[in-house]
């Protein structure tokens, strides 16, 4: 099993949108620890336009969110959707991570977010007595957008940042997709579509990431 964590501390930077696309891409359940719920919202269009729920788990408390895990399947990765704010079962969710996806964009409040997120990680890292890393994914910019001098500088600052080469750009096709309750890899099999491409591309650098640590 493979615990697949989607988190940073600010809210609004795009966590749902590439949890609900990697748990389709994969067929993966997902915990949602985000008190917006958007992914609820999600599954009932999806219910709507008669198509199967994605398995969606809502914990209500920290052991809730434990018991979970550790009664969980063995040979299934599962994805967890951590919200935009620091509590107790979100770092519970960042140190048991076998990976963490960090969405991020070249706006300077999320640069800034970036840091206050790497602080908390410094904090678990000190406190647990392990390295506790981020994969860094840019998200949510314009296509045609190159220059991602920003977030690298970030990321080469802070030793447990690392970065993926996956960008995923806003394409209205991710809207079109969610207001039918679908991921994008549903939304079109079009292999040139870069909506789709950009989850394939994430999808594939996870799998090698947990292949890569599966086999230390």
């Amino acid at each position: 099993m493979a615990v697949i964590v989607v988190a940073h501390s600010k809210g609004g930077v795009g966590k749902s949108l590439i949890a609900w696309n990697l748990a389709i891409a994969k067929n993966t359940p997902i915990l949602d620890l985000d008190y917006q719920k958007s992914l609820v919202f999600a599954n009932k269009f999806r219910v709507n336009n008669n198509n199967k729920p994605v398995e969606i788990m809502q914990p209500l408390s920290q052991k809730e969110f434990i018991d979970f895990l550790e009664n969980y399947p063995k040979d299934k990765d599962i994805i967890v959707d951590v919200g935009g704010f620091d509590s107790s079962t979100n770092r519970v969710a960042l140190y048991i991570a076998d990976i963490i996806i960090t969405p991020v964009n070249e706006d300077m409040q999320e640069i800034a977010g970036l840091i206050k997120f790497h602080a908390t990680l410094e904090e678990l890292s000190t406190r647990m007595n392990k390295k506790v890393k981020a994969q860094i994914v840019v998200n949510n910019v314009n296509p045609n957008t190159k220059d991602f001098s920003i977030i690298k500088d970030m990321v080469q600052k802070h030793p447990l940042y690392e970065r993926f080469d996956t960008i995923i750009a806003r394409r209205a096709d991710f809207s079109r997709a969610m207001k039918e309750g679908l991921g994008i890899t549903e939304f079109t099999k079009d292999s040139k579509n870069k909506a789709r491409q950009s989850i394939v591309s994430l999808k594939k650098e996870i799998d090698k990431f947990i292949k890569n640590m599966e086999n230390v």
